[in-house]
């Protein structure tokens, strides 16, 4: 028995609609029966999707079943679908304990050749007991939203901490140019305060946002540069919602 779509046109997801969560909530969250909880991780659920190297990725597709007994085709959706090749990822959004809906909707996927589940959860919905516990279902994926796992406040306060290291002008003017080219001390010197200086580079070091080079230039490091990036585009991100909503207030004045 296999999946296969039972639309010749799903609303497929692009990169670019999961650049941001704006984005992805102004193209994809029409419905106002459902939560900001479960768009968030409709949202969630795509970027797995592309990360996880899916040729395509599809919003709330619609399946059939094929190649099953006479009489035994089944329809159930899927809130995000990804595709590789022939194979289907089916993504299942959940904001509560689960349904007998969804324990079907698992146990046709556990039936296709061609098809695995990915299963989200926030951390409000108990996982204690459920059914995917034991080996009954072998191509299922339990995940629990990130930023809302049962481990939030350690994870709040390690984001602040970074975030702290990054809201410096002096900081960001020293990592900035990492991003292109090594830096010397001397470089530093020209534009920065000694003692400043001295401070940040260690502080940097020690949290492995750089390292020394043999020719005693500082560069980022590969984690460095990846949060230095993330950084950079999230400020762009929040500057723009903020001027949105500044000139969508303006126009109801006007």
């Amino acid at each position: 028995m296999r999946l296969a779509f039972d639309t010749a046109a799903p609303s497929e997801i692009r990169p670019r609609d999961i650049i941001d969560y704006c984005a992805f909530r102004r193209r994809f969250g029409k419905s106002e029966n459902e939560s900001e909880l479960h768009l968030a991780e409709r949202f969630h659920a795509a970027k797995i999707l592309f990360e996880r190297g899916n040729e395509h990725v599809y919003n709330e597709v619609p399946l059939r079943t094929e190649g099953g007994p006479e009489g035994s085709q089944t329809k159930i959706t899927a809130d995000i679908c990804g595709v590789t090749s022939d194979d289907l990822t089916l993504a299942f959004c959940e904001t509560s304990p689960p349904t007998d809906e969804l324990i079907k909707k698992l146990g046709v996927v556990e039936k296709a050749t061609n098809a695995r589940a990915i299963l989200l959860y926030p951390f409000s919905a108990s996982l204690t007991g459920l059914p995917w516990a034991n080996t009954e279902y072998r191509k299922l994926d339990v995940a629990r939203v990130p930023w809302l796992d049962e481990q939030i406040d350690a994870t709040f306060r390690q984001v602040m901490e970074m975030v702290e290291v990054f809201a410096n002008q002096t900081r960001v003017r020293m990592l900035t140019p990492l991003m292109e080219r090594g830096f010397r001390k001397r470089d530093y010197r020209r534009v920065i305060n000694p003692k400043l200086l001295y401070e940040n580079l260690a502080n940097f070091l020690e949290r492995g946002i750089i390292d020394e080079a043999e020719d005693e230039s500082y560069r980022l490091t590969q984690f460095g540069s990846d949060l230095l990036g993330e950084y950079l585009a999230f400020l762009e991100r929040v500057r723009r919602v903020m001027e949105r909503e500044t000139d969508e207030s303006r126009g109801g004045e006007s």
